[in-house]
């Protein structure tokens, strides 16, 4: 039996020398246990305390290297957690600093988007204001020249009428009175000396006509309507058949209504006469409530609107401006060989 023990002896001392050269505290602490039962069962209870107590101090060890170890693992994790959380909240610092720099940005740029439309708006409000000046002093001359040209029609009226038309009937009428005072020589010069009677008569019948289409009295004392029946009913219908529709102008229009549409007529019927070879002529003039609507339509030779030279001639340049003057819209409408078109709109003023 003691040879047992002290082989058991032998190989608990190897393995104790073996888990100390590789650090197995457990398996040399497991092995002095045993060492010291071992002790105690041959009654070797010295060796068997001392084996005790290396067992105990060895587990003691063990216990602080475990705590150690633990309280590492501890201190790896509360420094993993204090490191996450600095990280957190240096990215929460980073997060609040980007958004008052993108704010910041934000504001800086809606302070420059709204500086750059309010000098944008300025520019249009400047622009705009600028239009509306030269528009108002485009008015105000064009207002100035078709009063000249009234007044100066009126004057030239004035004067044919009161001046040379006087004359012209004057001089008729001496010559009447001579007729009878003077002997001819023979028929041939009686009857020249009538013709001249019959020259001078028609020269007053030209002048007051002219005088009337310069400033018709029609057109002040009935309208627009009755003023423009009045210069068609002058036209020779055999040389150009006119037609003309009036609806809605039992009241008067505004005196330069009147005056510009009445003048824009009398300029379209021209222009007719003159250019297109047309034999016939229909004029519409309807007032409603959204303004007047005038037409004038012949079936003559027509133009070609794309003809710069041609559009842009003096007599559809003065067209075109009268209507303007009065805030209108005129439109043509023509074509080589289809006639012509005009349509014009006055807006109403309430």
């Amino acid at each position: 039996m003691q040879k047992k023990y002290n082989e058991a002896e032998t190989y608990l001392n190897h393995s104790i020398v073996l888990a100390d050269s590789t650090g197995y505290k457990q398996g040399k602490y497991s092995a002095y246990l045993i060492l010291s039962d071992l002790y105690k069962a041959t009654n070797q209870y010295e060796k068997a305390f001392t084996s005790l107590q290396t067992a105990y101090s060895i587990k003691g060890k063990i216990i602080n290297e475990s705590t150690e170890s633990k309280i590492a693992e501890l201190e790896t994790v509360y420094q993993t957690e204090k490191k996450e959380q600095q990280l957190k909240l240096q990215k929460a610092e980073i997060t609040k600093k980007n958004y008052l720099l993108w704010g910041l940005i934000a504001g800086v740029g809606l302070l420059i988007l709204s500086g750059i439309s309010f000098y944008r708006r300025r520019q249009i409000q400047n622009r705009m204001a600028l239009q509306n000046a030269v528009m108002k002093q485009q008015d105000i001359a064009t207002r100035a020249i078709i009063n000249a040209e009234e007044n100066e029609r009126k004057r030239i009226a004035a004067d044919l009428h009161d001046g040379v038309g006087q004359m012209m009937s004057a001089a008729k009428m001496n010559l009447s009175a001579f007729e009878n005072e003077i002997s001819f020589k023979d028929e041939t010069q009686k009857i020249s000396f009538e013709k001249l009677i019959g020259l001078v008569d028609e020269s007053c019948k030209e002048i007051r006509s002219v005088s009337h289409q310069m400033m018709p009295n029609a057109l002040l004392k009935s309208g627009l309507a009755s003023a423009v029946k009045e210069f068609i009913d002058k036209i020779d219908n055999r040389i150009i058949k006119i037609n003309l529709h009036a609806e809605g102008l039992n009241d008067r229009l505004d005196s330069n209504t009147e005056t510009v549409l009445y003048r824009v007529i009398q300029e379209c019927v021209n222009n007719v006469i003159k250019h297109s070879g047309a034999t016939n002529l229909d004029i519409s003039l309807i007032k409603d409530a959204d303004g007047i609507a005038a037409t004038v339509e012949d079936n003559g030779r027509g133009f070609d609107t794309t003809d710069k030279q041609k559009f842009d001639g003096i007599g559809l340049k003065n067209i075109r401006s009268r209507v303007e003057f009065l805030k209108g819209t005129v439109d043509f409408d023509s074509s080589p060989g289809k006639g012509t078109l005009v349509a014009i709109h006055i807006p109403v003023t309430h």
